[in-house]
């Protein structure tokens, strides 16, 4: 059953920066762009047990620190190779200054 967890408060997310966290068994990010927030899963699909969390984050975008996959934070598709598939996207709400992932 889908539901909504608190992960941080919303000063916690810092623009640019990951933000790792894990609910439900799912290991998430989330991202801080443009001052909109953003939750993908945090497994790179191509090697599954590195975080993306670790990786770089340019502008819209994050780098897998193995292999350089890279996928758009907001949508979660995968914009490289070697990675071929989409992460997971998971939605965001804040509610007096309290994040809130729904898994």
């Amino acid at each position: 059953m889908a539901e909504w967890h608190r992960v941080a408060s919303e000063d916690e997310i810092k623009e640019g920066e990951a933000f790792p966290v894990t609910l439900a068994g799912a290991a998430i990010a989330l991202y801080r762009l443009e001052g909109s927030l953003y939750a993908i899963g945090n497994i790179c699909p191509h090697q599954g047990d590195v975080l993306l969390s670790d990786g770089f984050v340019d502008g819209d975008k994050i780098e897998c620190p193995m292999h350089q996959s890279c996928f758009d934070i907001r949508t979660g598709k995968v914009l490289g190779p070697p990675a071929q598939q989409d992460v997971p996207v998971y939605p965001v709400k804040v509610e007096d200054g309290a994040v809130f992932v729904h898994v």
